[in-house]
């Protein structure tokens, strides 16, 4: 199977020499702090220091996630 770059879910790489989860949310453009952290949590569930193992890493993923949503609708109760 060939991969077509201009898919979303595809970016280009081939100028860099490696790649890093700061680097994935620059190229996704994923601003929003709350699913950065959450993202991360994900990709890297069990492998970072702190002894965390994936499940733990998993619950505060979901919990990022949920503060993001929770977020969301305190601005449409604002507005």
């Amino acid at each position: 199977m060939t991969c077509k770059l201009d898919n979303h879910y595809f970016k280009d790489v081939s100028t860099l020499n490696v790649i890093d989860i700061y680097r994935i949310l620059e190229l996704y453009e994923v601003n929003d702090p709350c699913i950065q952290h959450a993202i991360k949590k994900l990709l890297c569930a069990g492998i970072r220091n702190g002894g965390k193992n994936k499940l733990q890493d998993y619950r505060e993923a979901c919990s990022s996630i949920e503060r993001h949503i929770d977020m969301r609708i305190e601005d449409i109760q604002r507005q």
